[in-house]
């Protein structure tokens, strides 16, 4: 039979248990909506008008041609694994020419 005592340090314990695998998941960048890639159209689509569909992006480059390329990425994971994707857009005179979605599991 349990006494007060051991209800109360089970509970501990299962609290202590559930708060470390909890924090155990760890996340980076900012998660984006694959959704709204329905509203960007090559040859049309601004730069601009991307960047408020999935916010600022993790890393601008221009390429040797002049074209910019845009990047969103966003990793989570856990003890258990991770799972990762990235959003590639590529702008040519400030219009997007192409883009790509890239997802992982670890």
């Amino acid at each position: 039979m349990l006494t007060y005592g051991d209800r109360d340090m089970k509970k501990l314990i299962l609290g202590a248990v559930a708060a470390v695998l909890l924090s155990g998941c760890v996340y980076t960048g900012t998660n984006f909506d694959e959704s709204k890639l329905a509203n960007v159209q090559k040859g049309v689509t601004t730069k601009q008008e991307v960047i408020s569909y999935f916010g600022k992006p993790s890393t601008t480059t221009v390429d040797s041609d002049g074209n910019e390329m845009l990047m969103w990425t966003y990793s989570i994971g856990s003890a258990f694994g991770a799972d990762a994707k990235v959003l590639t857009v590529k702008t040519h005179d400030g219009k997007v020419e192409s883009y790509a979605v890239s997802k992982s599991k670890i």
